[in-house]
């Protein structure tokens, strides 16, 4: 498990930063007491969850809801 101080150096913010994501209920956190804990994995994937699509995967997201909407729609005839 992370300190506040640990979090906020793997994710390269501020310690006020990281007080005012918890706060917002922004970031995944652990508390027990008056202290918070992060689990590494769980603020990797929260970094994840924020990554921009490329132009290519959006394409592809597109044509794949496409096909799969028009088989629905031919099924449904």
């Amino acid at each position: 498990l992370l300190t506040v101080q640990d979090a906020a150096q793997l994710l390269r913010l501020s310690v006020p930063t990281i007080y005012g994501l918890i706060h917002k209920g922004e970031i995944p956190v652990m508390k027990r007491s008056k202290r918070c804990y992060f689990s590494k994995v769980d603020l990797i994937e929260y970094l994840k969850a924020g990554k921009k699509k490329t132009l290519v995967e959006l394409a592809n997201e597109a044509d794949t809801y496409l096909s799969n909407h028009k088989k629905r729609l031919n099924n449904g005839k």
